[in-house]
């Protein structure tokens, strides 16, 4: 799993690159959406509910999985937003022994929608989250 997901994270980090090359990225962790992350354990879990999220100095990019083999590569860019919105977007996460979640309102929804993240990405997802809290402080 160490190597694909190294392998992984080097390909959306180039995609990231090719988008801006003035705004590198900083941290990239997987989401996927769904009501119960044991669907997604289960085989639930499809590419179209899965995302791996970038953060930069000045963005939060949000890429379409594509399943290739037994790897991942980023798809197509779904959303992307600066920082301060993207913290704003953002609920409260909760940690929880297998996986964690928090709640994110995406372009067109009222309502949040529940972002899920496996144990796999947890150091990049706190990473992620403690950029966001010190960019929300800064303001």
């Amino acid at each position: 799993m160490a190597v694909r997901k190294a392998a992984t994270i080097k390909q959306v980090e180039q995609t990231v690159r090719e988008m801006d090359v003035t705004d590198p990225p900083l941290t990239v962790f997987g989401v996927f959406l769904n009501d119960s992350p044991w669907l997604s354990c289960l085989g639930g879990g499809l590419d179209a509910d899965t995302y791996f999220v970038t953060a930069t100095a000045r963005s939060v990019h949000f890429h379409q999985v594509r399943t290739r083999g037994l790897g991942q590569r980023p798809g197509s860019l779904v959303h992307s937003f600066d920082r301060d919105d993207a913290a704003r977007r953002m609920g409260e996460v909760r940690r929880q022994l297998l996986w964690s979640s928090f709640p994110f309102v995406l372009p067109g929804n009222d309502t949040p929608t529940r972002m899920n993240v496996r144990l796999g990405w947890r150091k990049e997802f706190a990473r992620f989250t403690a950029d966001l809290d010190r960019a929300a402080a800064g303001h």
